[in-house]
């Protein structure tokens, strides 16, 4: 019996140590979301046609992944490393695809520090309509302090698009 106790106290003292530490633990990474209207981006060629013909390309998320870590001088740093899928479309001369998408931090909105955009310059090689696109690696810090509840810093990704380009996006989700 009393090895038994003995075994329960030691148990209670670790217990207390690590909820001790816990106490002290750095926050947790914040939330990453891709923004569901800016998930697709199809762009047209220059002019009024908008049919499948008219298609310079289109870019699509094919996911993220990232670190986290915490800094006690300076917040939560994170590393994004996006990747995108990109199909050439008809109307595609130049074998090329521009475009930008965005980091966006709305808790510090309308601050201009809340939302970072990226340019992208894909290259289609010859005889390649498809490519896979891996970006380089996006570094953000938010300034949070121990304790601070992270679930107010949440992160969007998407693809900064034209108003156009949005209403395409909607449009395309509600006929399927």
């Amino acid at each position: 019996m009393l090895r038994c106790l003995s075994l329960l106290a030691a148990f209670g003292v670790t217990a207390s140590l690590l909820a001790g530490c816990s106490s002290k633990a750095p926050p947790p990474c914040p939330s990453v979301f891709v923004l569901g209207d800016a998930d697709k981006l199809t762009q047209f060629k220059s002019g009024g046609g908008r049919d499948i013909t008219d298609v310079d390309f289109t870019a699509e998320f094919q996911g993220y992944k990232g670190e986290c870590g915490y800094d006690a001088g300076e917040g939560s740093k994170l590393t994004f490393y996006v990747s995108f899928s990109v199909a050439r479309g008809p109307a595609n001369t130049t074998r090329k695809a521009n475009f930008q998408y965005f980091v966006a931090v709305p808790y510090f909105y309308p601050n201009p520090a809340a939302k970072a955009i990226f340019p992208v310059t894909v290259e289609f090689p010859e005889g390649n309509s498809y490519v896979r696109h891996d970006d380089q690696p996006v570094s953000l810090t938010i300034p949070v302090a121990p304790g601070d509840d992270l679930h107010k810093y949440e992160v969007y990704i998407g693809f900064q698009e034209t108003q156009e380009q949005l209403d395409y996006n909607r449009e395309s989700k509600q006929r399927r």
